[in-house]
């Protein structure tokens, strides 16, 4: 049966203190060694925010139940590629359209809030360097 992490991870902690062993802890499906292969092959094709919408933040709760050193690796991968992506789409007013588009739409929550203040920042410079359009 699947239960929410808060849960599982309670009832986790109580069997490392002596308690009978109640759950085992699966790696959910959103970190799954398929996606963790997808995302080592092109990390920016993926659709984070079907995986799970606050994809790091999950993947950091995660990493503190299990050691894996290569999932650090390729997570740490992801978000700077990810990153990178979302800065030049944050800067480049074109790049909301076509693959840019399906790209944003994938976006988990952290993700999100860096494009949003990426593109804030870009939009502010644009108005400080008197660039800025006049509608």
């Amino acid at each position: 049966m699947d239960l929410p992490l808060w849960l599982g991870e309670m009832l986790s902690i109580g069997a490392r203190l002596g308690t009978s062993r109640l759950v085992t802890l699966d790696m959910p499906d959103a970190l799954s060694e398929r996606v963790m292969n997808a995302l080592k092959a092109d990390p920016r094709t993926l659709d984070l925010r079907a995986l799970a919408p606050h994809f790091y933040n999950l993947s950091e709760r995660i990493l503190e139940l299990f050691e894996e050193e290569e999932m650090v690796d390729v997570l740490t991968d992801t978000f700077k590629k990810r990153a990178a992506e979302i800065a030049d789409h944050a800067h480049n007013s074109r790049g909301a359209v076509g693959d840019g588009v399906d790209f944003l739409r994938g976006l988990d929550e952290t993700e999100r809030q860096l494009f949003r203040a990426a593109h804030d920042r870009a939009k502010e410079m644009r108005i400080w360097s008197g660039e800025a359009r006049r509608k």
